[in-house]
């Protein structure tokens, strides 16, 4: 699915669809917001994987994030400039914030999609790109307060920021976006993504899984399912929340 500039995707609710049988009718009227979404990162282990294409004929930023938390910024961030692929994060320290920055060292990203994996295992973080390891950062303190209080956007950093360059808007192509808590293995990544939704189910860590879109299957207000067992339903940021 094609994200376009300035019409960022959010992952922010769970809805109820007891009611709709045919999960076709789904409104804003029968979600709420989902505390796991707000608060999973800082968890002790989880994996996040994110399949993306960046066109160079696709509008963005100098640096965007193909996906993120507002605040201070967290996320996959891409410098189109430099053409080079990052994970950043803040955290406190001694009472001091503190910018975190992971590169996607030495790496040339495919014109076709490139599959990039996140897994924190205590106060580590490794990045996978394709499900090679490519790097890892050793952090003190903790993710910072802000973190606890957003939901995670597609297609930009922060939207609703006052300072423009802090909002990180780009297009960019998604094919594959899931988290699965209590997660350290890169194995488990590898098996979701070539998993068919059906098949999921049948995984061990199913109930780990906190979502996963394969953006196969949306309604008819263009919200995309979530595959696991959980509704944290994906759906396009509603204007009034876009600077």
């Amino acid at each position: 699915m094609k994200i376009n500039y300035k019409q960022p995707y959010w992952v922010k609710f769970n809805w109820e669809i007891d009611s709709h049988h045919d999960n076709q009718y789904v409104t804003e009227f029968n979600k709420f917001e989902s505390d796991e979404i707000l608060s999973f990162q800082h968890e002790k282990s989880y994996t996040i994987t994110c399949d993306f294409k960046i066109d160079e004929s696709y509008k963005t930023d100098k640096i965007f994030m193909i996906f993120g938390k507002p605040g201070k910024n967290l996320g996959l961030a891409y410098n189109t400039e430099a053409k080079v692929l990052s994970f950043e994060f803040w955290t406190t320290v001694n009472g001091e914030d503190k910018f975190n920055y992971l590169l996607f060292e030495d790496c040339e990203l495919n014109s076709e999609f490139n599959t990039a994996t996140i897994i924190r295992n205590e106060n580590e973080f490794k990045v996978f790109l394709n499900f090679k390891e490519i790097n890892s950062i050793v952090f003190e303190g903790e993710l910072i307060e802000d973190y606890k209080h957003s939901e995670i956007f597609l297609g930009c950093g922060n939207p609703g920021s006052p300072v423009e360059e802090h909002r990180y808007y780009g297009e960019v192509d998604i094919n594959h976006f899931s988290v699965i808590k209590n997660s350290t293995i890169i194995a488990n990544s590898k098996s979701i993504y070539k998993s068919k939704d059906y098949d999921i189910i049948k995984k061990r860590f199913y109930n780990d899984i906190l979502f996963f879109y394969d953006f196969e299957t949306t309604n008819n207000i263009g919200v995309v399912y979530d595959n696991s067992k959980n509704t944290h339903f994906l759906e396009k940021v509603p204007n009034q929340f876009v600077l």
